[in-house]
């Protein structure tokens, strides 16, 4: 169990930020790049990409302005660099925080409401028996996701790090390990109950909505990106305090890093979940109240 979970987890990180996306805001709906460039009054300079962070090839070929920023960028900043996770430290966290170190199974630590769905959803192994619902219901989300061709190989993150390789370009984190890996296992069992109960629920219709997620990416469409993500989570409303925690929160976190990472002497080239460049309080609008101008190409 330990290495599935191992092999699995540079995505299922993804995943904390990929599925759980950020409000609505006024973005132009003319067809453009999910990317942004933004400028530091001192006169640095920085491309934002929304990452979609399990992908199928379909997203390919990606646009010359993408392609042309990467180009011009002398690093790469990401959340996260999953090709430089230490296994040992994965699994050290998995086992004391993802799995059921007091000996109660997954099924009786649910209520009685989420335990009937998930019986009845198919989607209940022996393999996660042992897990806490919150890791339960990113398992369950990865597999559906994998049975449909959306994998973390074919997501933004992969491909830029893999060509950031490549080019031998810096490649700088905005978060730790640690930070990524406690967003969800720091979770009340109140909370981790509902967020795998709406995750069983959301399943039959999740590649769809992933689908709809690509195409508005593609169109440069942020509003209507927003939107096919509300039109699930606006069904759980008791996951907003969830939700400002791994999406609000660490959106202005991000912002305030990379207002220290960007300098006049090159540009850096910054994928991040597409969730923190929409809605209020996004990375954009807090690079913006730094004095930051803010362009979508």
């Amino acid at each position: 169990m330990k290495r599935i979970l191992n092999r699995k987890w540079a995505v299922i990180i993804g995943v904390l930020s990929g599925l759980l996306l950020t409000a609505l805001t006024l973005w132009p709906t003319a067809p453009r790049s999910f990317l942004w460039e933004v400028i530091s009054p001192q006169g640095g300079r920085a491309y934002l990409l929304g990452s979609i962070h399990l992908a199928s090839p379909s997203l390919y070929p990606l646009s010359e302005s993408i392609t042309g920023a990467f180009s011009r960028a002398g690093a790469l900043v990401v959340e996260i660099n999953t090709e430089d996770m230490d296994p040992d430290l994965i699994g050290d966290f998995i086992k004391a925080r993802g799995t059921a170190s007091d000996g109660r199974p997954l099924l009786e630590r649910l209520t009685p409401e989420t335990r009937d769905i998930l019986n009845q959803s198919g989607f209940y192994t022996d393999q996660l028996a042992s897990l806490t619902p919150w890791l339960a219901a990113l398992a369950i989300q990865m597999a559906v996701l994998q049975q449909n061709g959306f994998e973390g190989r074919y997501g933004l993150d992969k491909h830029f790090i893999d060509l950031a390789h490549q080019r031998r370009l810096a490649i700088l984190e905005l978060e730790t390990l640690e930070e990524q890996m406690g967003l969800l296992a720091d979770m009340s069992e109140a909370e981790a109950d509902l967020f795998l109960k709406a995750a069983v629920l959301e399943m039959a219709g999740l590649p769809g909505t992933i689908s709809d997620f690509i195409a508005a990416w593609q169109r440069g469409d942020a509003p209507g990106f927003a939107r096919i993500f509300f039109r699930e989570y606006d069904k759980y409303p008791e996951l907003t305090p969830l939700m400002d925690k791994i999406i609000f929160r660490r959106s202005e976190r991000m912002a305030a890093r990379l207002d220290s990472l960007i300098t006049k002497e090159r540009a850096l080239f910054v994928v991040v979940g597409a969730g923190h460049l929409v809605g209020p309080n996004n990375a954009l609008t807090g690079l913006e109240a730094r004095g930051y101008t803010v362009s979508q190409l």
